[in-house]
């Protein structure tokens, strides 16, 4: 076998491992310096630090062919509600809307809860926040968007680079018709000291230093700005504001 042959064949199983890792797993994190993989779309991670692989949809796919790829175009469960939601998500983190969807801005469920609210154009319900946080949970688990139920904010998920020119003209179209979502007010996150390798020799003996109380592992739901009952388990409990 030639080396052009040797090196076209470890192409062909490079490109087949990726395909199966996304096929099991769905679109997935990888490494900035892992080197690009036939068919599949390379989406930067707002931060940088990491890439997203996204299986590129054949055209005019069906949910066979989506499903087999690990993209099933949306949750089977609530289909009409989870789609409103990822429309609203769309509306609220897509903020310049001349510029390319991904990776978008971090909107608030704050935000989602007034668009929710004002495209049904009544005042929120009781149950409005239950079918709210259970579309987001069914589009963060199919990599529509990335939901942070700590703090409750949302990002554009990577299969957002999927859409087309013709997907994104129709998005802004329709965004045009949603309300207008509030200026979004955003969790704080502190950043860490730096560790020094070597302790000061000028402060004083750790040891000879009183106790002090250990930090919560968790903020409260105030100190996050997120309203009580937004767990796991206490979705259905939130009142009406």
């Amino acid at each position: 076998m030639s080396p052009q042959q040797s090196e076209a064949v470890e192409r062909r199983l490079y490109n087949a491992l990726w395909w199966a890792k996304v096929q099991s797993a769905g679109p997935i994190e990888i490494d900035p310096d892992t080197p690009a993989v036939a068919g599949l779309t390379r989406a930067v991670a707002p931060d940088g630090d990491k890439v997203w692989l996204v299986p590129t949809m054949p055209s005019g796919a069906g949910h066979g062919v989506l499903e087999e790829l690990g993209a099933p175009p949306v949750a089977v469960e609530q289909p009409n509600e989870t789609a409103r939601l990822l429309a609203i998500c769309v509306t609220c983190c897509w903020t310049d809307r001349s510029a390319p969807a991904w990776p978008g801005a971090t909107g608030t469920l704050a935000q989602i809860r007034s668009v929710y609210a004002g495209m049904r154009g009544r005042r929120e319900q009781p149950s409005d926040l239950t079918l709210i946080i259970g579309s987001l949970r069914r589009l963060h688990a199919t990599q529509w968007i990335r939901w942070d139920e700590k703090v409750a904010e949302v990002r554009l998920g990577p299969r957002v680079v999927t859409w087309t020119p013709t997907d994104l003209s129709t998005l802004r179209d329709l965004c045009r018709h949603l309300p207008d979502p509030p200026p979004a007010t955003l969790t704080t996150r502190p950043t860490p000291p730096p560790v020094d390798a070597l302790p000061d020799p000028t402060d004083p003996d750790p040891s000879t230093e009183p106790p002090t109380a250990e930090p919560s592992a968790v903020l409260s739901a105030t100190e996050l700005g997120v309203q009580p009952g937004l767990g796991v388990e206490g979705v259905s409990e939130v009142d009406d504001e």
